[in-house]
């Protein structure tokens, strides 16, 4: 996907500022970018809710409960 810009007639300030502009730019994709999950084996990009900044609580699985459960005072 290639663009071609006149730039020609953008004067000495123009051009600084479009290039600072575009650096800033590409430094907050490039940030937001590394901060992602790498993809997955399936191609996906799932959420890894084990991860302690996710802010969601998982929760337990059938096996969890028979394992610990008796230990929080559920009948087995």
């Amino acid at each position: 996907m290639s663009r071609t810009f006149d730039l020609s007639d953008f004067s000495e300030e123009e051009l600084t500022a479009l290039i600072d502009e575009a650096t800033h730019l590409r430094d907050a994709r490039r940030e937001s970018r590394d901060r992602e999950l790498p993809m997955g084996t399936d191609g996906s990009k799932g959420q890894d809710v084990r991860d302690p900044d996710h802010g969601v609580i998982p929760t337990p699985t059938p096996r969890d409960v028979k394992e610990e459960g008796p230990a929080h005072g559920v009948p087995e």
